[in-house]
């Protein structure tokens, strides 16, 4: 059995934690965590940390057990005299150190040469270096108007007319969203107010899910009913038995790359894609890696010409795309008539507000503030990566 130690702070703790757990897990059979002492964090770091260490003891402890899914593990706390002795009581094949780890790392080659461990040293992987820093989170966490609101947009607004929307509800200039929607679709946006704005990038990280009303039939060159339309030939109908359209359905399942459409906010060279898709300009675009974790068909069969989706993907997947390239294997074309995004992780559009009915006074009721965000984050995060 390979055992394997990994050593931190583990103060506000967030997904960048539970990613550096699971890169050391792979590493071995057994994993031992370290909460480093709050005595040798302040002679590290100069100012103590968030938590005190038995509550960042307990709440690391909870958070896994909340989880479940990370087995053959045991979190303790270091030696307080001496950090190095926990790596001598516990004798790791192998020490994972943080990609910015820096105390305890001389000192620990040190005593690798100087003793009879048979030990190996890896330095793991970066995981959103400029979201992960303390002194980001604890802003965030400082700032009395900071965290995130849930709304269920509207079909016809733009994400930037939501924020602007909201900007004049709350007063504030800050404001920004972790992902945008097109028009069309309606939905799950989830907005960062103040500081807060500083975390959206630990949303990229959470699967989406969507459900989507897919004509056949047609083609757009927008993908969605929005565009202009061409009609072709309806699919045949060898393919449009359930067992047949399933089979198709789940081909999209898994790791694949998707090539993002013209009229998209994506940019290139500088440049959003719709704004040269309006000018009638197509250029070559490169295809993104995205994941399609799961997809069923909703209905069970084709109702005119239509079916209905439910998809969980990873950030950065287009579902327009999607639906042309399953119009395209159907010999048919097809199109989005209706798109709804109704979670981002555990993050629900049932908990989402209703633009029309937040105003100056009652916005604050429905604000998640940033440490329960983070805690929201870090057991759907958890469940997905742990898998």
């Amino acid at each position: 059995m390979r055992k394997v130690l990994i050593g931190g702070t583990f103060d506000i703790i967030h997904p960048g934690h539970l990613q550096l757990i699971n890169q050391a897990r792979q590493l071995g059979d057994r994993l031992i965590i370290v909460i480093a002492r709050d005595r040798n964090v302040i002679k590290a770091k100069g100012r103590p940390p968030h938590f005190n260490e038995q509550k960042r003891l307990e709440n690391l402890t909870n958070l896994l057990a909340k989880i479940g899914k990370l087995k053959n593990y045991q979190i303790i706390l270091g030696d307080l005299a001496d950090p190095y002795q926990v790596v001598l009581k516990e004798k790791p094949q192998l020490v994972a150190l943080g990609y910015d780890q820096q105390f305890f790392v001389n000192g620990l080659h040190d005593l690798v040469v100087n003793s009879d461990l048979a030990c190996d040293i890896e330095r793991l992987e970066p995981f959103k270096e400029r979201t992960s820093k303390s002194k980001i989170l604890k802003k965030a966490l400082a700032d009395a108007v900071a965290g995130f609101l849930l709304i269920n947009k509207p079909a016809g607004w733009t994400s930037f007319q939501v924020v602007a929307k909201l900007r004049s509800i709350t007063g504030l200039k800050k404001i920004g969203h972790t992902g945008t929607l097109d028009p069309l679709a309606t939905g799950l946006l989830i907005c960062a107010l103040g500081q807060a704005t500083k975390l959206t990038a630990f949303f990229d990280i959470l699967p989406k899910t969507y459900e989507a009303v897919i004509k056949l039939g047609v083609i757009s060159d927008t993908y969605d009913r929005t565009g202009k339309i061409t009609r072709v030939a309806a699919p045949s109908a060898k393919l449009t038995s359930t067992p047949a359209l399933v089979k198709i359905i789940d081909s999209f399942l898994g790791k694949q790359q998707q090539l993002p459409p013209m009229f998209s906010a994506k940019k290139v060279g500088g440049r959003k894609l719709y704004e040269l898709a309006r000018q009638g300009q197509e250029i070559t675009r490169r295809p993104a890696n995205i994941e399609i974790y799961n997809i069923e068909l909703m209905a069970g069969k084709i109702i005119d010409d239509q079916l209905k989706i439910k998809v969980q993907c990873s950030t950065g997947t287009y579902i327009r795309t999607l639906a042309h390239d399953l119009g395209q294997k159907m010999g048919s074309g097809a199109i989005i008539q209706e798109l709804t995004r109704t979670a981002i992780g555990d993050f629900s559009v049932q908990a989402a507000a209703e633009l029309n009915n937040l105003d100056s006074r009652n916005f604050p009721k429905w604000l998640i503030r940033p440490l329960e965000a983070i805690n929201l984050l870090n057991e759907s995060y958890g469940r997905h990566v742990f898998g």
